[in-house]
């Protein structure tokens, strides 16, 4: 949580900087100015002829080179600038890729199980995020996300106090669903088309189980989760992206339910027992923006 704020307050200082841009045209000609847009045929910018501020564009065939932030200073304001918030407000984002769950493996489970319960640490994962950006650097929204991981093994047995074995299948169906408001920090390239964000989420974290031991069980349970995602979104075109993501979401489950098939019990565990729901997840997906 501390280290998303401090993305924030950094996102917001190098924000408030609104230093001068530069255009150089073909004509040998230099004009400073504050560049609001490049787009494929055309460069858009405001800048300040005698005391009076004038919005226009040139065709980038007429420019030789342009560059951001030249000057650090600027004779125009921000609130001069036609377009200047000319930025995405919406950006509806689609994930999926690789999950690993954190918490060691318990001492209490038994050494034949050890590397099964392993494997259902390693899984996948899908979901997406819808944000509003209420300035170019701030958004508010909304994350789910989904997490799967299964695992299975054959002749495995039960034994009785009496020492009668009963033979059978062990299974595992893992899902863990997290959903919840977000606040987002976001910092755009000079073009706007790239942007490294900073998320933070805090929401309802669900935990669910089909699971086969000889018979068949689910456990179910939920607990508060906590999300802190940082990624990076690659301009395709004006309102697509390509984006990469590492989420780390932490969780722990104090309590679970039970049913039998006939019958549901509510099962409290001990401090030492509590289930760790904490993963890394590593993300690639398309970003829409408006």
């Amino acid at each position: 949580m501390r280290k998303s704020l401090i993305f924030a307050v950094l996102f917001f200082i190098s924000n408030s900087i609104f230093s001068q841009d530069l255009i150089v045209t073909k004509q040998g000609d230099s004009i400073n100015c504050k560049i609001t847009k490049v787009k494929t045929n055309n460069i858009y910018f405001t800048f300040k002829h005698k005391d009076e501020i004038r919005s226009t564009l040139l065709p980038l065939s007429s420019i030789e080179t342009h560059h951001f932030d030249n000057f650090q200073t600027s004779e125009v304001t921000k609130g001069q600038v036609v377009g200047y918030e000319n930025y995405q407000h919406f950006r509806f984002a689609l994930n999926g890729g690789f999950s690993y769950q954190t918490a060691r493996v318990s001492e209490a489970v038994p050494s034949d199980f050890r590397d099964y319960t392993g494997k259902l640490k390693s899984g996948y994962h899908f979901g997406g995020d819808l944000t509003y950006y209420f300035t170019e650097t701030l958004g508010f929204g909304f994350k789910y996300y989904l997490f799967k991981s299964s695992n299975s093994m054959d002749n495995i047995y039960l034994e009785d106090i009496d020492g009668n074995r009963i033979y059978g299948k062990m299974s595992d169906d893992l899902t863990i669903s997290f959903i919840g408001p977000r606040f987002s920090t976001r910092l755009l390239n000079h073009n706007k088309k790239n942007a490294f964000l900073s998320n933070v989420s805090l929401g309802y974290l669900g935990y669910s189980n089909d699971k086969v031991l000889i018979d068949k069980y689910k456990l179910t349970g939920s607990t508060l989760g906590l999300s802190l995602d940082i990624s990076y979104d690659i301009g395709l075109s004006d309102n697509l992206s390509l984006g990469f993501q590492i989420s780390y979401l932490k969780g722990t489950l104090l309590k679970y339910k039970l049913n039998h098939g006939s019958t549901t019990e509510t099962i409290d565990l001990d401090e030492g027992e509590y289930e760790s729901l904490n993963r890394i997840d590593f993300s690639v997906g398309l970003r829409f923006g408006k």
